[in-house]
C-alpha cells in the first residue's frame, strides 16, 4: 500500500505548484479579492536551512578493529556495523523455537545455525542446536492455535525449569501474519508467563528462497535489546554536553481508541525514561485513562506518580544518584492543548521531585514533537538524496517559525519512499537555558539510538519507545478485556459489558507493567 500511495519529492512539488496555480487563477479574477487588494504569491517560500553533522557511533572495543563508525556526511541517516559487535551482547544459552510454519528438518537446522552464526558475528552468544528446544504447532486452524498456544509456552517454560536452567527467550516462526495470535503471544509472554518472545515470518526469513542473513541480523538487534544488551551508543567524543552529567531523558505518548470504540475502550498513556548516561535503556510506566468517552483529551492525568516512580528507578540504577536535569520529549499533542498539557504535566513533574526530597528541583526542559503537519522541504541545491529528499540532519529554525516561541523543524531520517516529513519541535518550557543549537543536536543525536536498526529514525528514540509501549499496552488491554474493535478477527461480543471490578482489575494488571526491561522493542 505504501508503495502505491508514496509520492516522490519532485512529483509532490509539482502537484503542490499545480494546486497553487489553480487557486491563484481563481483569486486573480475574483472581484472581492481585487477590491481588497489581495494577491497570492505563486511560488514556494525560500528558506535557509542548516545540515547538522551526524554523530559517530560506538560499538564494542575488541582491541583490534576500530569500534567507532563515522557516518558519511554526504549520505547521512544510516551506517554500517561492518565487523563490529554490539557494545554489550546478551548471553542466550537456553532458548526454544516454536515452529508454526512447518519448517522441514533441513530448514529448522538452517534457521538455528543462522542465528548462532549471525549472533556470534554480532556479539550474542546463542546456545547451539543441541541446546535448543523445538516445538511444532500448526497454524492451519487459527482458532485451535489460539486455544493451545498458552499450553505450548507453559510446556517450554517447564522443560527448562525441570532441567534446572532459566529460559532466555522463545523464537516463534509464523507461517503467515496473524494479528490475533501475535497479540495473544505478547500478552502471555509479557504479562502472564514472563517469557521473552520474538516473532518472525517464514516468508521474511526466507526472502528469495534462501535464509536471509540480513533479516536474521535485524532480528538479533531486537533480541539483544530485549535481553538487556546494548546494541550501539553515541561515541564519547560526540556525546552532547547535557549527557555528561546525570540527566533523565523522558518520552511520553497517549494512544486513543478508534472513534467507534470510544464508549468502551480507554485512552492509554505511556511514559519512558532513560536510566543511564548513554540514554539507550529505558524504564516504562503505563497508565489507563478512562476519558476516551467524552473527548480525546491529551493530558496524562497521573503524571506525578509516573515521574516519581521513574525517578526512583533512576535513583536505584545509578547507586543513589539523582538526575540533575530532566528533558521531556512529548508526542501527540496538538497546538490547542499546549498550555493545558504544560500547566498540568509540568506542575505534576515538579511536585513529584519535591515529594521525593525537599528542595529537589531539577531544571526541566519540555518539548513537544509533532509529525502531523503539512510542511515539506524541497532542497534547491545539491544537499539531497538521489530521490530528491532533503538530507538527514536538515534543520530549519528561521523563516517559517514562531516569532517568539522557540520551535524548529528537524528532518532526522533518510526518506526511502515518498516525500520526507520533518518533525516539528516546540519548546514549551526550558529551565536548562539550552541554546537552539544544543536542543537541535540533542534531538538529532537521540534519533540515532533506536535499537531496532542501524539508521537514524524520524522521531527521537524516547518518543518512539513511548509510542511502542502505548501500542503494546493496548494489545495487553484488548487481550485482558477480550475485545478487538475494528480488526478482522473482531471478537467483540461482550466488549462493552464489563463490570466496574473487572475494569479495575484489568487497569491494575496493565499498569503493573512488565518485569522485563525493553520488552517493547
Amino acid at each position: 500500500m505504501i508503495r502505491q500511495t508514496a509520492v516522490k519529492p519532485l512529483d509532490r512539488q509539482k502537484k503542490i505548484m499545480e494546486g497553487l496555480q489553480r487557486n491563484n487563477d481563481k483569486y486573480k479574477n475574483d472581484p472581492y479579492a481585487k477590491e481588497f487588494g489581495i494577491s497570492l504569491s505563486g511560488t514556494m517560500t525560500k528558506l535557509t536551512g542548516r545540515i547538522l553533522d551526524p554523530p559517530s557511533i560506538e560499538y564494542r572495543d575488541n582491541g583490534k578493529d576500530k569500534n567507532i563508525v563515522n557516518i558519511n556526511k554526504t549520505n547521512p541517516g544510516k551506517w554500517f556495523q561492518d565487523k563490529n559487535t554490539y557494545l554489550n551482547g546478551a548471553d542466550v544459552s537456553n532458548w526454544a523455537v516454536l515452529d508454526m510454519a512447518q519448517l522441514n528438518d533441513g530448514q529448522y537446522k538452517e534457521v538455528v545455525q543462522g542465528f548462532v552464526t549471525v549472533g556470534k558475528e554480532n556479539g550474542i552468544k546463542f546456545g547451539g542446536v543441541d541446546k535448543v528446544m523445538k516445538v511444532r504447532v500448526s497454524m492451519k486452524d487459527l482458532d485451535e492455535a489460539l486455544a493451545t498456544i498458552e499450553d505450548h509456552l507453559v510446556r517450554i517454560g517447564h522443560h527448562f525449569q525441570a532441567a534446572g536452567s532459566k529460559l532466555d527467550f522463545v523464537l516463534i516462526i509464523f507461517a503467515y501474519k496473524a494479528g490475533s495470535l501475535y497479540d495473544k503471544i505478547k500478552h502471555l509472554g509479557d504479562v502472564k508467563l514472563n517469557i521473552s518472545t520474538q516473532c518472525c515470518l517464514k516468508a521474511n526469513l526466507y526472502k528469495g528462497g534462501n535464509l536471509s542473513k540480513q533479516v536474521v541480523a535485524n532480528v538479533c538487534m531486537k533480541i539483544n535489546s530485549k535481553l538487556g544488551g546494548i546494541n550501539h551508543v553515541l561515541s564519547k567524543g560526540c556525546r552532547p554536553n547535557i549527557l555528561k552529567r546525570p540527566v533523565m531523558i523522558m518520552g511520553a505518548d497517549v494512544s486513543h481508541p478508534a472513534p467507534e470504540c470510544r464508549s468502551f475502550k480507554p485512552s492509554i498513556a505511556a511514559v519512558v525514561a532513560s536510566v543511564e548516561p548513554k540514554a539507550v535503556n529505558y524504564e516504562v510506566q503505563v497508565r489507563i485513562q478512562d476519558m476516551g468517552l467524552e473527548s480525546n483529551e491529551e493530558v496524562i492525568k497521573d503524571m506525578k506518580d509516573v515521574t516519581r516512580n521513574l525517578l526512583l528507578k533512576f535513583f536505584e540504577k545509578n547507586n543513589g544518584r539523582k538526575p540533575e536535569k530532566i528533558v521531556m520529549f512529548r508526542d501527540g499533542c496538538s497546538e490547542g492543548q499546549f498550555l493545558t498539557v504544560l500547566a498540568k504535566e509540568l506542575v505534576a513533574m515538579r511536585e513529584a521531585c519535591m515529594e521525593l526530597e525537599e528542595g529537589y528541583q531539577p531544571p526541566i526542559t519540555y518539548l513537544v514533537v509533532q509529525k502531523r503537519h503539512h510542511t515539506r522541504f524541497f532542497p534547491s541545491d545539491t544537499n539531497k538524496y538521489r530521490n530528491g529528499n532533503a538530507l538527514a540532519g536538515t534543520v530549519v529554525d528561521q523563516g517559517i517559525n514562531h516569532p517568539t516561541e522557540g520551535d524548529f523543524y528537524l528532518l532526522s531520517h533518510e526518506g526511502i519512499q515518498g516525500t520526507s516529513r520533518p518533525c516539528h519541535y516546540q519548546v514549551l518550557w526550558d529551565d536548562n537555558n539550552m541554546t537552539a543549537d544544543e536542543l537541535e543536536v540533542l534531538a538529532y543525536y537521540l534519533c540515532h539510538l533506536y535499537s531496532r536498526c542501524s539508521r537514524s529514525v524520524s522521531y527521537p528514540t524516547p518518543t518512539y519507545y513511548a509510542h511502542l509501549v502505548a501500542d503494546r499496552a493496548r494489545k495487553h488491554h484488548n487481550e485482558l478485556a477480550q475485545f478487538d474493535c475494528g480488526s478482522s478477527s473482531g471478537y467483540s461480543a461482550g466488549s462493552g459489558k464489563m463490570t466496574e471490578s473487572e475494569r479495575r482489575k484489568i487497569k491494575e494488571i496493565v499498569e503493573r507493567g512488565v518485569e522485563k526491561p525493553m520488552y517493547f522493542v
